[in-house]
């Protein structure tokens, strides 16, 4: 029997063996998503609503950098950074350069951000069990795992209890008061991976979907009793491409499957040369992608990979494991107990792979990744996904002892999911959760500027997240959200100071306005609040270019215009 008949036998093997493993997992998880994601983002008659607070804040740039993709001549796809006028776009843009195509075919906004989200998620459920599968050799394990992943959490239930206890009321199960795994003490936005991450970091999603599947594919290729066909080599070739793609899509996915792959392919080097089908080609094309849209692009390298012992969580040893015990209930020691059982059972290349998980909690409990603590939650729950598998053989372990054991094993299970039970329920009520992006009118000047500026032309605005200058003209801004400016590495400091002086008017803001080169200058709700605004300097001194009831645009380039 050829190697192509063989392999068309063993892939109908699996899928008799596990289709019905894989129905159960799309119709539990994968309907919980679908009926997420088509309400997580609407357009109605007064505007665009995103379904969370999460959502609402980190999907507008999503949206602004995909329209740029729909909307602009290529030519002018990566000449600045959305949030910053000037700036290289260092962000992992590969979701929204996928939403983006959509939208250039003529999809809607919200089908071209629903439909990859469905997509990647079915992708990473299925990738998530063959991982899973691979390693326990169980499919009970791996639903475990997954739930265990999914349900992410730590022990703000005990709150919600409290809560409960004093105001008892059937509404608090339908709809949990507050997010009961955040702790802002320890900079911790969620505890939950969909809530905090899966959800409205769009990149999140694709990345551990494309590191996934690759890790699964150097599971399966390198634990058969004699790798190395051709079919094999196809396989890992397509690994190295997809991992390289990952500085395009989620660098924090990049780091940790640098880690994991690496730390897998040196236990095996004895396999080398099999190794170089993925290695050489997942160097080759990071290494481009990075060199095009990465390197030089940070201007302030310092605040980032930075020594911080400790994380957040600061006051010595006790406070640091009493810290990661409330964010994390009994996970860590499951974890740690698991491995050694793991051990026992697993080749070395097993056991390395998942030791990899722990030098992860390790380092980005050392090291501060990005200027903003709470991203090396992205690192953390990778780990967390990791420890999980882990958590799996210490219940295996228990549930096989006595009664007291077993008792133990359900307790432990439900001190690790029930906070993340109760962040899941409230996510799914829209209903509740629901906030305006941006409005219909103000939606309709976006739309205008866009198409009657150029398309280069620098506007001035308060620096905020959803700006629609930036998600619906598709213009270059001065400045956007402080923090996330910060966060990308550019040193924006005195330009902050100007965008205030510059809104003050006056000769200063003239020559303010003709150094940054600024074409129109807005002028609404945000701008008058948090800039206290000179609009009557504006208005006597430059015409109005655009206008709607909330805004005016006022066109300043006879400033620096020869």
């Amino acid at each position: 029997m050829d190697e192509n008949k063989i392999k068309k036998t063993e892939i109908k093997s699996f899928w008799k063996e596990h289709k019905k493993a894989i129905f159960i997992l799309l119709g539990t998880w994968g309907l919980y998503f679908f009926t997420l994601w088509p309400r997580i983002i609407s357009i109605k008659p007064d505007g665009l609503y995103l379904g969370h607070v999460n959502v609402w804040s980190d999907w507008a740039l999503h949206i602004g950098l995909a329209s740029i993709f729909a909307y602009k001549n290529p030519q002018f796809w990566f000449s600045y950074h959305p949030m910053y006028a000037g700036g290289q776009l260092i962000y992992g843009f590969l979701t929204d350069f996928i939403s983006g195509m959509l939208m250039r075919l003529g999809v809607s906004i919200p089908s071209a951000f629903i439909i990859p989200s469905i997509i990647f998620t079915i992708l990473l459920l299925i990738g998530m069990y063959l991982f899973l599968y691979l390693v326990l050799k169980s499919k009970r394990g791996a639903f475990l795992a997954i739930f265990l992943f999914f349900l992410s959490s730590g022990l703000g239930f005990i709150n919600f209890i409290k809560d409960f206890i004093s105001n008892p009321n059937l509404n608090s199960f339908l709809y949990p008061a507050v997010e009961y795994s955040r702790l802002d003490a320890y900079q911790w936005g969620s505890g939950n991976v969909v809530v905090g991450m899966l959800v409205p970091q769009r990149a999140f999603l694709l990345g551990m979907t494309l590191a996934i599947w690759v890790l699964t594919a150097l599971i399966y290729v390198f634990l058969k009793e004699q790798p190395g066909n051709k079919s094999d080599k196809i396989i890992l070739v397509v690994s190295g491409i997809f991992a390289g793609l990952l500085p395009i899509t989620h660098m924090h996915s990049f780091i940790v499957l640098v880690v994991l792959s690496g730390i897998f392919c040196l236990s095996l080097i004895k396999k080398w040369k099999l190794i170089l089908y993925y290695a050489v080609p997942a160097a080759l094309v990071s290494a481009i992608f990075y060199l095009k849209f990465i390197y030089g692009g940070i201007e302030n390298l310092a605040q980032f990979f930075t020594w911080f012992p400790g994380w957040t969580i600061k006051g010595g040893v006790l406070n640091w494991i009493n810290g990661w015990f409330y964010l994390w209930g009994a996970m860590i020691p499951l974890a740690v107990f698991g491995w050694f059982i793991l051990r026992k059972k697993k080749p070395l290349s097993i056991q390395m792979l998942f030791l990899g998980f722990f030098l992860l909690f390790i380092f980005a409990n050392l090291i501060l990744i990005q200027p903003i603590p709470w991203d090396n939650s992205k690192i953390f729950l990778w780990v967390y996904f990791g420890f999980s598998v882990l958590a799996v053989y210490s219940f295996s372990w228990c549930w096989q002892r006595n009664a007291f054991w077993k008792i133990l094993t359900i307790i432990l299970f439900f001190t690790l999911t029930m906070t993340g039970f109760l962040e899941l329920i409230r996510l799914q009520r829209i209903d509740r959760n629901r906030i305006l992006e941006t409005s219909t009118d103000d939606i309709g000047l976006g739309l205008q500027i866009r198409e009657n500026t150029d398309p280069l032309a620098v506007f001035l605005t308060e620096p905020s997240h959803n700006h629609l200058i930036m998600v619906w003209g598709n213009r270059p801004i001065l400045m956007g959200y402080t923090a996330w400016v910060w966060n990308y590495g550019f040193n924006y400091q005195q330009r902050e100071r100007d965008i205030y002086t510059m809104f003050q008017g006056g000769q200063s803001a003239e020559e303010l306005l003709g150094k940054y080169r600024v074409s129109y200058v807005a002028i609404g709700p945000g701008e008058l609040y948090t800039m206290r605004a000179n609009e009557n300097y504006f208005s006597s001194n430059f015409p109005i270019a655009f206008q709607n009831k909330n805004y005016r645009i006022y066109d300043v380039r006879k400033l620096w215009l020869q």
